[in-house]
Formats: C-alpha cells, sequence, structure tokens
C-alpha cells in the first residue's frame, strides 16, 4: 500500500516542470541547511565560517542525493557525477565563505531596529541574516551549476 502510494505521488512529482522541483527540494535543502547553520552558529558561540563549514560537511551529501533523484532525474554514473557535483559544492562553499565575510561586516541590524524589539533577543541574528543573504546568491548559482555540470544530460 505504502509503495503503491509513494509510485503514484512519485508520478505526480515528475511531471512538474524541473525548475518547480529544483525550488521545492532547493527550498527544503536550504532549510535544513540554514538551521544546521544556525545550530553551529548558536553552539560555537558566533563563529560563523567554522558553522559554515560544519553545515556544508553535514548538508552536502543530502543536496547531492536529492537534487540528483528528485529534480535533475540523473541516470548517469553515480560516482562521476556524484564527483562533480561535490566539487561544485566545494567551490560553492569558498564563494559562500566570502559572501559571509562581506555579507558579517556590512549587515547590523541591531542599528536599524528598535532597541526594545524581540529581534534583539535572537542570538547572532546579523550573522544568521548574513547568511540568508548568501542563500539567495548561492541558491541560484547552484541551479545552473546542477543543470549543466553536475547533473547534465549526456547527448
Amino acid at each position: 500500500m505504502i509503495i503503491k502510494a509513494y509510485k503514484y505521488l512519485e508520478k505526480i512529482w515528475f511531471n512538474l516542470n524541473e525548475k518547480i522541483r529544483f525550488i521545492l527540494v532547493g527550498g527544503f535543502n536550504t532549510t535544513v541547511s540554514f538551521f544546521i547553520y544556525y545550530a553551529f552558529l548558536y553552539l560555537l558561540s558566533g563563529k560563523e565560517q567554522l558553522s559554515l563549514l560544519l553545515m556544508n560537511l553535514v548538508n552536502i551529501n543530502i543536496s547531492i542525493a536529492t537534487m540528483r533523484y528528485y529534480v535533475f532525474q540523473s541516470k548517469g554514473n553515480w560516482w562521476h557525477e556524484y564527483t562533480k557535483a561535490f566539487s561544485s559544492y566545494i567551490v560553492l562553499y569558498f564563494l559562500n565563505m566570502g559572501l559571509l565575510a562581506f555579507f558579517v561586516n556590512y549587515i547590523n541590524l541591531t542599528s536599524v531596529i528598535s532597541p526594545d524589539s524581540v529581534l534583539h533577543s535572537i542570538p547572532n541574528l546579523n550573522k544568521a541574516v548574513a547568511q540568508l543573504c548568501c542563500i539567495v546568491i548561492i541558491t541560484t548559482i547552484t541551479f545552473f551549476v546542477h543543470k549543466y555540470f553536475s547533473f547534465r544530460k549526456s547527448k
């Protein structure tokens, strides 16, 4: 019964446009990775670069598996595609690292929100918002990297 329901849902899923599937899967992956980042940020007392590294170590494999199957329906050589996707994520990690350093230095929400706002009680708010800014840029680039490099369909 469960397998039949899954196959039915999978059929509906794969009838969705690839960009819609990317947004949904990417949204899931991005949400999970952000919460992992924030958890590390909290546990490591605001060390954003170490939190970013640890988040990537945890999330890269989840992202590769879900993008490969649920977005691009790739049937290519698993190891070959994995190494391409992993190397893509390493490059994206370094880009994210630079962007994060930039945004952390230039985002200062505490200076623009009211001192009695509940937002002041959120630990590492500026660093969390800085990573959210990075996510917008990195997610857009990720789609094109995976579509045209990591999981490109062979002709």
